[in-house]
């Protein structure tokens, strides 16, 4: 896909992991979409000292991205995301056809 990507990365609790998945496939993701987002990849880390979790959300442009991303629903879904996950982090590239980190 062309346009922009969102990368979003962090390590979900343990103690709260059957919350996060609802939570996260229930109202996040469809949430992400409602707003502009589509949905892509979601990356699981097994090993090594990285977050345990790559959720990647694709955008037409990256004005797309900037208006969801100050927009005070996102700072709504950013709080209530934070209820399940530490290191919480985002990074806005341009779309490549290949994986990005």
């Amino acid at each position: 896909m062309n346009g922009f990507k969102l990368l979003v990365t962090y390590n979900f609790l343990a103690h709260r992991e059957l919350e996060y998945r609802r939570f996260m496939i229930q109202q996040w993701i469809p949430a992400m979409q409602q707003m502009g987002f589509e949905p892509g990849e979601v990356l699981h880390t097994m090993w090594g000292n990285y977050p345990a979790r790559l959720v990647v959300l694709y955008a037409p442009d990256r004005e797309t991205v900037e208006r969801i991303m100050n927009s005070e629903e996102w700072q709504r879904w950013h709080q209530q995301l934070h209820g399940f996950v530490r290191n919480l982090r985002y990074r806005v590239m341009p779309s490549r056809p290949w994986l990005q980190f």
